[in-house]
């Protein structure tokens, strides 16, 4: 079986000191755990390849492992580039983590400018991470897509998945099977040794035409069973008006009060 890869994109912030406290109160058994860390050239100027492509370093205050289980690799990588393409262009990876903050135009919103960036089109899936403590409670949301599929694939295959208590939750927004949703990913989380709880929810209705607001109901489950990782599926962000109307998903990784990790299945695409 191929080694997976936890990609961690570190920009010595406060927020990137949470995520990684987050990695290491968890146990990654047989990973490979990336730490990267781009350096932008303060002035234009044309580099070699070698220094603009990812490498491998020697940090002077290199972050560590704790308490690294059995098999745990960790390397340092860095490359002088934009942080966005860096990481854009970081490799194959099963997760990648970040924290929340940074200097973009949605600074106001607790979302920092290289997060908007990856959670545009997040490949690999991407976890955006509010808080170090280790994760207890887990909500999956399913609606039957390949991105949600690939959400609950994600959520099963991390190594700590079955110490956790883990809910599917499906909202009735009118187009979704719940049941047929619910069902299928029980089954994925099942293979992995965790027996989920499932959750059938309306979504909440506002305005005179009745909207169903299906990011409202997932939020108000997240507050309600005090989630400490939500998992969910998007269809990606097309433009940069999207980007502040936002999906789903981009509504709940701005708003949940919680670590949000969110998939986009690239599977068919031209």
């Amino acid at each position: 079986m191929p080694t997976r890869r936890l990609v961690f994109g570190d920009d010595g912030s406060a927020a990137a000191d949470v995520a990684w406290l987050w990695i290491n109160s968890h146990s990654w058994p047989g990973w490979t755990v990336s730490v990267v860390e781009a350096h932008q050239p303060k002035e234009f100027t044309i580099l070699p390849p070698e220094r603009t492509t990812l490498h491998t370093w020697e940090p002077a205050h290199p972050r560590e492992l704790l308490a690294p289980a059995p098999g745990t690799t960790l390397e340092h990588l860095t490359a002088e580039a934009d942080p966005r393409v860096v990481l854009d262009c970081a490799g194959r990876a099963d997760l990648m983590v970040v924290g929340p903050r940074g200097k973009g135009a949605l600074k106001q919103l607790h979302i920092g400018s290289t997060t908007e960036w990856l959670l545009v089109r997040p490949d690999p899936p991407l976890t955006i991470v509010r808080s170090g403590r280790p994760t207890q409670r887990v909500l999956v949301c399913v609606d039957g897509s390949d991105h949600a599929r690939l959400a609950t694939a994600t959520v099963a295959a991390l190594p700590w998945i079955d110490g956790c208590a883990v809910t599917a939750l499906a909202v009735e927004d009118g187009v979704t099977d719940c049941e047929s949703a619910l069902a299928e990913a029980a089954a994925t989380l099942r293979e992995a040794g965790v027996e989920p709880h499932t959750l059938h929810a309306d979504a909440h209705h506002h305005g005179p035409a009745s909207i169903r607001d299906v990011r409202s109901a997932i939020l108000g489950e997240i507050a309600s069973l005090d989630i400490d990782l939500v998992a969910l599926g998007t269809r990606g962000l097309g433009t940069f008006r999207r980007a502040f109307i936002g999906s789903t998903a981009s509504a709940v990784a701005l708003h949940a009060p919680c670590s949000v990790l969110v998939a986009y299945e690239t599977a068919g695409e031209e």
